[in-house]
């Protein structure tokens, strides 16, 4: 794409030539993708073969090396786009692979769209025969060796498709010293013959020939790379904040054109320039071989510092864009002669959720009493954060936000002196409400029991080595090589030392115990801060972890303790295009001891449902901590979680260590509706932020109205994953996905219940078939992107 941009147009046309010659293949991705990218990113991630459509390439294959693994909406995006063939090159470094031998199937994703699939070997098998080099000897003794292992696995076909590099490196430029080794080889040889080819050509080949006949795998590819993105964990957090906040921001953009005030004629690239950067960090690597064993070298540090301003830039970016969106909808706001703060909700249900506000004090002068109230007069509960010099972070229960809209309360100053939050001491170890009872560990700074009234059950595993909450630190005794041995048997665990709790903080919301104390590689005088809150009247616990970590390159790893007790529960995760349950809906081989997560992880049975939701943190190990990870089949005896906070366990590429505060949290609910729907809509509610407005007092109320949805989707287990700008200017291009296993009708509706008119399309926004419809069938688990005119 980039190189289409920038080359002159004689060598653009040359290129152009080949490719349509047949001598040059374009493949679909982007980059070799880590599954760190929710689903959102995935429409830039494609955006480039739109631009090969234009030029008349062909777009048959996608191609990952390096990384084993591959998020599981490609199976469901790239057939739209008319790509037939997958070749995955995968790399048996610290991770398994699937199948004994290469292997071609049909891969399918959840709604059983897909294509074919081939996982072949390393993409740097040809280099290992020395194909490289010139050396004929070499060359015969890799290939009849590789036949012979063929034939020993029970590799079906005639035919196999061998990648290879113009040198034994990584990037490498191309050679045309294999040309000529290739045709020395069919001179001397009446068989095998050799021939460098296309990627799709082998595929097309086994497509017609044995297609039909091709087994079938309707499941996941968990990457086993994405453990370390956890060497840098305040950028990873920072890449999640940031795709969950463009969520919001491209949802108040649609808000603004359906509004119709429109965007700037520069909005859909800079949204495309945020997302590339995205994409530029999530990729699967971090740069320098050497980052581990010399990480202070001048290499380590550039690459490092060239990775992660990726990252800052598309944060800074979409603060910015965050104005602009708003900016577009403020002149439609409700207006007051009382100060008015606006929620806007970018997720189509209507939700009521917590938004942490900041107002100044002009508005509401500091420690006086005041109200945020509805048309009805019906306030919203409010609880005080912290404050500055000049105003105070409020934590705020905004209930009722319309579907893909927003509602506008009005601030009321009272007068008197607002009552600040009530601080006692732990009484008898315990918090309760009407949903649940809390019991403490004061000594260890954890949660002994969370007992849900309403299921009549206990929540945590007694037996457990780690209590819920538990702060665990794991050292592997310098023993760095172990996951590359395929084994886990030298390390240590520790939890906190030296607990102190300060006491109970009573508010309007929630009432909150932080305990204190050490931890090994963590910073002695700043201590661990463990915050739990338990909400007054929503069925909900959130944990919270602030700590400053030490640079420490020996290898180490902080987890949180989540050891759940629920009979015959399995493990359920989210990945972008659907939801996984672990070891079961995974290609075999694929990692299944820790996984990366979009917006929820599940234990659940037939009866119920504990759920966890994390912003920051999109690690988990499920079902024990790393003992044995490589063994398969992956099973589990008890439903354990461990969110996974960070790490620095590998040899090459990532960070040798991390340092500074880290802050993190997870939102834990419980429930009788074990339905997917309630999950994701747990999962992408505690993610994606409600937006806020604060607005000073008019002269004179306006008119306007207080609240408005824009849009909802008439199918309740049908769930709007994004919405935005289209790219060409006209329309928003939604992404909608079926989420309970149930065959259903997508319908569009606006406030009123109206059918709105929408198109379907593909993920780059170009229409399938150009009808104008107010209804589509939808298969169980189906993605689908439709325009909305």
């Amino acid at each position: 794409h980039e190189w289409l941009r920038i080359r002159p147009k004689a060598q653009v046309d040359k290129f152009i030539r080949y490719v349509k010659a047949g001598q040059i293949e374009v493949t679909a991705m982007f980059f070799n993708m880590s599954e760190l990218s929710g689903e959102n990113n995935y429409k830039t991630f494609l955006e480039p073969v739109a631009r090969f459509r234009e030029l008349g390439l062909p777009v048959e294959t996608a191609m990952q090396n390096d990384v084993n693994g591959i998020a599981w909406c490609l199976a469901d995006y790239l057939p739209d786009l008319g790509v037939k063939y997958f070749s995955i090159g995968s790399n048996n470094h610290r991770a398994l692979i699937p199948f004994d031998r290469p292997t071609l199937y049909r891969w399918e994703s959840p709604s059983g769209k897909g294509l074919l699939m081939f996982r072949s070997d390393h993409y740097h098998t040809g280099n290992s025969w020395g194909i490289h080099t010139g050396d004929m000897a070499r060359l015969e003794d890799g290939v009849f060796g590789y036949i012979r292992n063929l034939k020993r696995t029970g590799y079906p076909f005639p035919v196999i498709a061998v990648q290879y590099s113009g040198y034994l490196t990584d990037n490498s430029p191309p050679s045309m010293r294999e040309c000529d080794l290739i045709r020395a080889w069919n001179e001397r040889y009446a068989w095998p013959k050799l021939r460098s080819a296309t990627a799709h050509e082998f595929l097309g080949r086994i497509d017609s020939q044995y297609g039909d006949k091709l087994p079938v795998y309707r499941a996941a590819y968990p990457d086993w790379w994405t453990d370390g993105f956890g060497s840098a964990a305040r950028e990873t957090a920072a890449s999640r904040k940031t795709q969950s906040d463009l969520v919001a921001i491209e949802a108040m953009l649609s808000m603004a054109q359906m509004e119709g005030t429109g965007q700037s004629g520069g909005t859909h690239e800079e949204l495309r320039r945020i997302h590339e950067n995205l994409l530029f960090y999530d990729e699967h690597t971090f740069g320098a071989a050497e980052s581990i064993w010399n990480p202070g070298c001048e290499n380590s540090q550039v690459q490092w510092a060239e990775k992660g301003s990726y990252v800052w830039e598309a944060l800074k970016s979409t603060q910015l864009l965050y104005e602009d969106a708003i900016g577009r909808l403020q002149g439609a706001l409700y207006r007051s002669t009382h100060p008015t703060l606006t929620f806007f909700n970018p997720l189509g249900w209507e939700r009521s959720e917590l938004a942490t506000v900041y107002i100044d004090f002009e508005l509401i002068p500091a420690d006086r009493e005041f109200r945020i109230v509805d048309a009805a007069g019906k306030a919203l509960r409010v609880q005080p954060i912290r404050s500055r010099r000049e105003g105070r972070y409020y934590a705020i229960w905004a209930e009722g936000i319309p579907a893909m809209g927003y509602k506008t309360f009005e601030i009321v100053l009272g007068d008197g002196k607002a009552a600040a939050p009530r601080r006692t001491e732990l009484r008898d170890n315990s918090l309760e409400n009407d949903f649940y009872r809390i019991v403490f560990d004061p000594a260890s700074g954890t949660i002994a029991s969370l007992y849900d009234k309403e299921l009549g059950r206990e929540m945590v595993d007694p037996d457990s080595e780690w209590k819920l909450g538990a702060f665990v630190y794991e050292s592997l005794n310098g023993d760095r090589h172990q996951m590359e041995r395929k084994v886990f048997d030298n390390y240590r665990r520790s939890s906190l030392s030296d607990v102190h709790c300060p006491g109970v903080t009573s508010g309007d919301i929630y009432q909150s115990v932080r305990f204190t104390g050490k931890a090994e590689g963590c910073d002695e005088k700043f201590s661990v801060q463990v915050e739990v809150r338990l909400y007054n009247d929503v069925k909900r616990v959130e944990l919270g972890y602030d700590f400053i970590r030490n640079p420490e390159t020996d290898p180490s790893a902080i987890y949180v303790a989540m050891p759940w007790l629920l009979e015959n529960a399995k493990l359920t995760f989210d990945v972008p295009g659907g939801v996984v349950r672990s070891g079961e809906d995974q290609i075999p081989g694929t990692s299944a001891s820790w996984n990366t997560v979009q917006n929820f992880v599940a234990a659940r049975n037939d009866d119920a449902q504990i759920l966890v939701s994390g912003s920051e943190v999109p690690l988990y190990l499920l079902g024990k901590l790393l003992d044995d990870p490589y063994r398969q089949p992956r099973t589990y005896e008890k439903p354990h979680v461990f969110p996974w906070l960070m790490n620095n366990y590998w040899t090459t590429n990532f960070r040798a260590s991390q340092e500074g505060e880290f802050k993190c949290g997870f939102v834990i609910s419980s429930t009788q509706d074990t339905s997917n729907t309630a999950a994701s809509q747990f999962g992408w509610s505690a993610r994606i932020p409600l937006c806020t407005r604060v607005m000073p007092a008019a002269t004179a109320a306006n008119g306007n109205a207080r609240d408005r949805s824009f849009l909802r989707s008439g199918c309740s287990h049908v769930l709007i994953t994004s919405c935005t700008p289209a790219a060409s200017g006209e329309g928003i291009l939604i992404n909608l996905r079926e989420t309970d296993g149930q065959a259903g009708t997508l319908t569009l509706l606006d406030a009123s219940g109206r059918e709105l008119p929408f198109t379907a399309a593909d993920a780059t926004g170009r229409p399938l078939d150009g009808r104008s419809v107010t209804s589509l069938a939808l298969k169980p688990y189906e993605n689908r992107f439709v325009i909305l005119k």
